[in-house]
């Protein structure tokens, strides 16, 4: 039995965030849309390991400005006790440029009322909904999405 801290970002950007796509190679919920972010490793400072994951999962700089949902889980046949910080982030970056790393395959920006057409679990499904509460509208880009 092991636990592990993990950092995901909800980034508000003209009206939308953004979700990837697990690979089919992930273990753990393959297919799933998930938003960006992965763990702690071990002395990091939670922020820190956000942006190191948002650089390495989808080659974005991010802000990270505050969490604003905690919750756990267990996988693993209850061998691993996952604690999930959720956080709200800026983009700093042009969405341009974007580049998955090999653990996704895919990514989308979606709107509030677009969440329900992923295949996303019901804790992310949360988070996002959250997320687009908790956004302040100030939170906006320069860069466009397309």
């Amino acid at each position: 039995m092991y636990q592990k801290i993990v950092c995901t970002g909800f980034i508000y950007h003209q009206g939308k965030t953004l979700i990837v796509e697990r690979s089919l190679q992930e273990a753990f919920l393959p297919g799933y849309y998930e938003l960006p972010g992965g763990k702690v490793d071990f002395g990091e400072d939670p922020a820190d390991a956000l942006k190191r994951e948002f650089r390495e999962e989808v080659n974005l700089n991010v802000e990270v400005i505050k969490p604003y949902k905690i919750f756990s889980y267990l996988s693993e046949n209850g061998t691993r006790h996952t604690v999930e910080i959720v956080y709200l982030v800026h983009l700093t970056d042009d969405p341009a440029n974007i580049q998955l790393s090999e653990d996704h395959s895919a990514y989308q920006w979606i709107s509030e009322n677009e969440v329900l057409n992923y295949l996303i679990s019901d804790e992310t499904k949360d988070s996002i909904f959250r997320g687009f509460k908790a956004a302040p509208p100030e939170m906006v880009n320069r860069y466009p999405l397309e």
